[in-house]
């Protein structure tokens, strides 16, 4: 199955989106940020919101798909929440197109922290992330 085309990871990656989102200094410019991201992301078919591509430990339901090429891995993302769709973005961002090696090496904290987000997450959307981070390296292994 194709993995349906979205920006992140190739027009967008974790320098650019880190910058832009930094350049905002309100929640609320950040949040309309992630929001405009996320609007950029497929929307999943009920095909492809089997169970099987579903990340559990989130609180909001979140679908990956997943592509190998050699030690190349292509991503992508879907959720039933607006917000959560933004904060995938930045995850593709990160993610998409990368080695193996610089997936399971990525400090998602820091990612999150250097765009001005960390301290705007409550504590389950930053467990949500670590899951979604947690099922990234269990599937590119």
């Amino acid at each position: 199955m194709a993995l349906p085309h979205h920006p992140f990871g190739t027009e967008l990656n974790q320098t650019t989106v880190t910058e832009m989102l930094a350049q905002h200094t309100s929640w609320e410019d950040k949040y309309r940020q992630l929001i405009l991201w996320g609007k950029r992301l497929p929307t999943f078919t009920d095909a492809q919101k089997q169970t099987a591509n579903q990340v559990h430990g989130c609180e909001s339901a979140v679908w990956f798909l997943h592509q190998a090429e050699g030690d190349t891995h292509y991503f992508a993302a879907d959720s039933n929440a607006r917000i959560v769709k933004g904060l995938l973005a930045i995850v593709l961002a990160c993610v998409h197109g990368q080695h193996g090696n610089a997936i399971h090496t990525l400090d998602i904290d820091r990612v999150f922290q250097q765009a001005g987000l960390a301290h705007h997450l409550s504590e389950s959307r930053t467990n949500g992330l670590h899951a979604i981070i947690e099922y990234i390296h269990q599937i590119t292994r």
